[in-house]
């Protein structure tokens, strides 16, 4: 028998995930020490709420969950690669790290059963979105954010700029598109929630990195295309209008917008993801070693340089991943890892495509967006890309209404799930 200061500490914990994972984006725009904290602690808080309980949380309906059955074979995919090849650079406990992302999207869908996660996890969106700007602006007026950092890490590719170009660049075309498309919306709530869309995209602008400015703004237009075949004949000029606009921005604005050494350098790299994988084409090289398997294939020789057409040779030594989410993929992972990551993708499509109405009009946008930064993007299996990925997989699978009470639990109801 449970008692009713269990149960107490129950729903207490229950809001402290809620609340807490919330402020992943805040964290993720603070830095490793930030989103890495605030994952933990929602794993071990929920996990503490069923020692309490003394229940098994993973019960069946959890466990066949189409975006948590998935993601645990993800998961499994990893430890049988690490277990076939071995750990490298970064060590047995790097992969099998992996596990925390997996524990945060099934506490937190969990949680939503009891919970309105989905209304916090949105206005943690808003919240991430008000906190780069003041670093941001700290940043330009003092030389340094609110922890210290120069203004240099907002101005590259990597570090902080690249953290909120990768997660503004959904959350953009999320609150652009939900402002838009929800007919039930008051005019002021409306302006609010366009308004914090914009300073996401002003906040990706100013990246300077052209792939996820180019996969927010097609995100953006998706509401364009569909809208414009609704209701307007003009539905191929007025989109074709508008990448015209997105691309003169991008070219006056972002210096390097016309350079293409980068793509040439990233053809080199590709080639010797490919190559990676067909060496090992099951499970791939595993995550944590695909470094050393990189440095390993591009300095034997198999794979030749890649000759631009001004005549430069590209042939980078080694990089962190594959700068493509197949070949990274099928590099680390194999068939089976590509396999089911592409059984959980789709869920999440489809969980999203399903009679999208309200707040769920945001996430039409979501696969452009992923596939998009994915042809030269970061690796997903990198930690704080990852944590974006996770957020945006625990928006698609959170319960919605309220559907009756739980007397099991002695809490308002039961919501409905997808």
């Amino acid at each position: 028998m449970v008692r009713q200061s269990d149960r107490r500490w129950a729903t207490s914990l229950d809001r402290f995930c809620m609340i807490m994972g919330s402020l992943l984006p805040a964290g993720i725009v603070a830095g490793n020490a930030g989103f890495e904290s605030i994952i933990i602690l929602v794993d071990m808080a929920w996990i503490l709420r069923w020692v309490l309980l003394k229940e098994n949380p993973m019960q069946k309906k959890m466990i066949i969950h189409p975006l948590i059955l998935p993601w645990i074979f993800w998961f499994g995919t990893m430890i049988v690669s690490l277990l076939i090849n071995g750990q490298e650079i970064g060590g047995w406990a790097h992969d099998i790290a992996f596990i925390r992302y997996l524990l945060f999207v099934v506490a937190l869908i969990e949680i939503s059963q009891r919970l309105p996660v989905q209304k916090y996890l949105i206005v943690g969106m808003g919240v991430g979105v008000v906190w780069a700007a003041i670093n941001l602006l700290s940043a330009h007026l003092i030389g340094y954010d609110l922890f210290g950092r120069p203004l240099i890490r907002y101005a590259g590719k990597l570090k902080e700029s690249a953290r909120i170009a990768g997660l503004f660049a959904y959350v953009a075309p999320f609150f652009l598109g939900w402002a838009v498309s929800d007919k039930n919306m008051t005019t002021r709530r409306r302006i609010f929630i366009a308004v914090v869309g914009a300073f996401a995209l002003v906040l990706v602008l100013q990246t300077n990195i052209r792939t996820t400015f180019l996969a927010s703004a097609a995100g953006i237009a998706i509401y364009l295309i569909y809208f414009l075949y609704k209701k307007s004949k003009w539905t191929i000029v007025i989109p074709a209008l508008f990448f015209t606009g997105i691309a003169l921005v991008a070219k006056f604005w972002i210096p390097y917008f016309n350079d293409l050494s980068s793509i040439y350098d990233r053809i080199y790299i590709w080639k010797v993801a490919l190559a990676m994988w067909q060496e090992h084409p099951l499970f791939g090289v595993g995550v944590g070693s695909f470094q050393d398997a990189y440095k390993s294939v591009a300095a034997s020789g198999i794979v030749a340089p890649f000759v631009a057409p001004d005549g430069n040779i590209f042939s980078a030594p080694e990089t962190s991943h594959a700068h493509n989410l197949l070949l990274m993929l099928l590099a680390c992972g194999g068939i089976a890892g590509f396999s089911m990551f592409v059984w959980l993708f789709v869920n999440a499509v489809r969980r999203m495509y399903r009679q999208p109405d309200g707040w769920r009009m945001g996430l039409i946008p979501w696969p452009v967006v992923a596939l998009l930064i994915g042809l030269t993007g970061w690796s997903v299996y990198s930690d704080w890309y990852q944590a974006v990925f996770a957020y945006f997989i625990v928006l698609a699978g959170c319960c919605d209404e309220l559907r009756g009470p739980d007397p099991r639990h002695s809490e308002p109801g039961k919501r409905r799930c997808g």
